[in-house]
């Protein structure tokens, strides 16, 4: 699937703002997982990556040179293969942890950011929401446009370096339903 600026500019605010209610599409994928720190901490370090990668979508040309990482967490550029400078030790166990669940070792930093290029098909998702399904348990939701199986590596090795000590799915969920079941019951008729 090939993200317009459009699409990036709507990912970005759901990033930051949470999505806009009543705005989701029938389906969404879900990841599921448990965090090696509270889900807030979690959330953080993944949204403090994500948000200038897809920055650099909108301001940079994807060209196959090099992308700038000056806005990159210092922590995931050392994480990634290839990367230089102390891996804090949370990092370091989702890397242990991702090359045991999914076979791969570290992604190289360059390659990651190339999986944003929007006029590629590599990334089959788009960012939707992040939320606490219990004590350091959360679900990331993504557009997959309804597709149950799509590319997501680059998703999964965030969680892990971000702090995840397993992450399953993904898993289709409808929309109204995931949010109905995530939001606190307040009775009445």
């Amino acid at each position: 699937m090939m993200h317009d600026i459009e699409d990036i500019e709507q990912e970005r605010g759901r990033l930051s703002n949470g999505p806009a209610p009543g705005h989701a599409p029938p389906v969404l994928s879900a990841f599921d997982l448990r965090t090696s720190c509270p889900v807030d901490e979690f959330g953080r370090r993944v949204r403090s990556v994500l948000d200038p990668a897809l920055n650099l979508v909108l301001s940079q040309p994807f060209e196959g040179e090099d992308l700038p990482v000056g806005e990159i967490p210092a922590w995931f550029v050392a994480a990634c293969r290839g990367g230089t400078g102390p891996v804090p030790d949370f990092a370091a166990r989702g890397r242990e942890r991702y090359t045991a669940a999914i076979g791969q070792g570290p992604w190289n930093l360059q390659e990651w950011l190339y999986q944003f290029d929007p006029a590629s098909e590599f990334r089959g998702w788009a960012w939707w929401d992040l939320t606490r399904s219990g004590d350091r348990r959360a679900r990331i939701r993504v557009d997959s446009w309804g597709e149950s199986f799509f590319a997501c590596d680059e998703l999964r090795w965030l969680a892990y370096v971000s702090g995840a000590e397993d992450v399953s799915g993904p898993a289709l969920v409808k929309s109204a339903a995931s949010v109905l079941s995530e939001q606190p019951h307040s009775g009445g008729a």
